[in-house]
């Protein structure tokens, strides 16, 4: 066993800082750029490295994004998924998508990943590790919607819909930044424009569960 100060340990510091390195420049990387926009050389001279050092951390580009999805998605999806544990009754579960909004504010890189994700062809790692992902959570809402929903009998067509319409107005909102300096509307990460989409999601979401 390696003790604190020994070479082996500060050889795997090393490592796992470099990786982690590699993972925050391709995070921001693909959350502009996109899969196909992103190169392996993008990724190492942003994270001061000649590019086959990186084969010494990751596979390939496909793993890197993997991981890339792994690191931030996997934070939220335990965020979520702990919320609609404990969401037994209707306010709590209208709550949903403010903490959504919360987690998109905290993690930026998160809609332009989640929106270019659900973009991709099938079969890439970025679509496949999002969709199982998204499974899950959906599967999730469904159980917590249906127990604390008005309506015992909604059908899972409509509460699909319903769960991906606050999806997809959460994550465009952040990625609406064009569209806001467009339309004169300020920044779209203004804390008062922040709770003006918050307030609209939480009216969505009331609406979708006691019409």
């Amino acid at each position: 066993m390696s003790e604190p100060g020994d070479p082996e340990n500060s050889r795997k510091g090393k490592g796992e800082r470099t990786a982690a390195a590699i993972l925050d420049a391709a995070e921001t990387h693909f959350a502009r750029q996109g899969y196909h926009g992103t190169s392996l050389r993008n990724i190492a001279n942003s994270a001061g490295l000649q590019e086959p050092g990186i084969y010494n951390h990751f596979a390939s580009k496909e793993a890197i994004y993997a991981a890339v999805l792994h690191r931030i998605l996997d934070p939220v999806g335990s965020a979520l998924s702990r919320h609609l544990a404990e969401a037994h009754s209707l306010p709590e579960m209208i709550e949903l998508p403010g903490l959504l909004m919360d987690l998109l504010v905290a993690q930026p890189n998160l809609a332009p990943l989640l929106q270019r994700a659900l973009r991709e062809e099938a079969g890439l790692p970025g679509n496949t590790v999002l969709h199982r992902w998204l499974a899950r959570l959906f599967n999730e809402g469904m159980a917590a919607a249906s127990a604390v929903s008005e309506e015992q009998y909604l059908e899972r067509e409509r509460m699909a819909i319903n769960l991906l319409a606050i999806f997809n107005a959460a994550t465009g909102y952040f990625v609406s930044g064009p569209a806001f300096a467009l339309l004169e509307a300020g920044d779209p990460w203004d804390r008062q424009n922040l709770a003006r989409q918050k307030q609209l999601l939480h009216r969505m979401m009331r609406a979708m569960m006691v019409s």
